[in-house]
């Protein structure tokens, strides 16, 4: 049997985990889904029923004592799943935990040697990765051989006055990266700053270049019109538009146009690409999710938390409103 548990029963656990996890057990008979915690019992509740969990618990530390979990799903607010996760470590659990790793590099680069000291297997869900429309378009970069030249970015939202919209942005910085496919050597950052709307709200724009050559360019409007998420990904001879279907926004279920040499162009459609129409499958949260179970499953020892080092930096220094950023 491959035993799973969950800590945090809130909104994006339910939205995005919690129909991973359901699927990820209708898909493979020996899986358990064995606890769901939450400090709200009546959410842990709701959460055990909706997703087919067998006991519901407000202690996490009781539920693993019980359970005896394969794998933890740490679905938390940023300032606390560090914390928690680190601790679930120490108790000697594999865990997959929501972004960022550490709401800065500290609680990052600690989060990964608890995970080696303890040696177990520890994911952040940067789940852009996992989007089918996003692995489709690698995959046919991949087939071509060539180098990503340049990845621009737009991350648009509707009415999020955030203090600190850095832990959101870090999901498009690590998008660029993937998709660039190289490490960052620097970033250039300017800020639009919106006072009328709060302290801290802002709008980022960011040049990036990276070890390969490749760069990259990412606007964030938190405050406009639209919620969207949208890639242009050039390489030699081909340019790759992917619109992501983040959240059923208007370009659900998302679309892959690929354009060669100016003239030949191929429309892929998300629907195309999974199972069902399901936000949770489309936004790439039950590939990240099933991939990690997958690999433990196997044996193997995953902390894919390095990958996200760079990531966290710059998350860092877009919170400190930071000019530049040097590797």
């Amino acid at each position: 049997m491959f035993t799973i548990c969950t800590v945090g029963c809130g909104w994006m656990s339910s939205t995005g985990h919690g129909p991973s996890l359901k699927k990820y057990s209708q898909d493979r008979p020996d899986v358990v889904l064995a606890g769901c915690c939450d400090i709200d019992e009546e959410k842990a509740v709701a959460y055990k029923e909706r997703f087919g969990f067998q006991k519901h618990y407000t202690d996490f530390a009781k539920m693993i004592a019980e359970c005896k979990p394969d794998v933890v799903s740490v679905i938390m607010p940023v300032d606390l799943t560090a914390s928690i996760a680190a601790k679930i470590m120490k108790m000697k659990c594999n865990v997959i935990m929501e972004k960022p790793p550490g709401k800065n590099i500290a609680e990052t680069t600690a989060l990964i040697a608890t995970a080696r000291e303890m040696g177990v297997s520890a994911r952040v869900s940067f789940n852009r990765r996992y989007f089918p429309i996003v692995a489709e378009a690698m995959r046919r970069i991949r087939e071509t051989g060539e180098k990503v030249d340049l990845v621009t970015c737009q991350m648009y939202r509707f009415n999020r006055p955030d203090a600190d919209f850095s832990t959101t942005i870090v999901h498009a910085i690590d998008a660029v990266k993937y998709i660039a496919g190289s490490e960052f050597v620097s970033a250039k950052m300017e800020y639009t700053p919106m006072p009328e709307l709060g302290e801290g709200v802002k709008d980022i724009f960011m040049t990036c270049r990276f070890a390969n050559g490749a760069a990259a360019q990412i606007t964030a409007a938190p405050n406009c019109g639209a919620v969207t998420e949208r890639f242009i990904v050039n390489t030699r001879s081909h340019t790759y538009f992917i619109d992501l279907p983040v959240w059923g926004n208007l370009d659900t279920p998302g679309q892959l146009v690929i354009q060669h040499q100016g003239r030949e162009n191929e429309v892929i459609s998300g629907r195309s690409l999974t199972d069902t129409d399901e936000m949770f499958e489309m936004s790439g949260f039950y590939g990240s999710n099933s991939t990690f179970f997958d690999l433990i499953r196997e044996g193997k020892q995953i902390i894919d938390l390095d990958t996200a080092i760079d990531c966290v930096k710059l998350q860092d220094a877009v919170r400190e409103n930071a000019a530049e950023w040097h590797r």
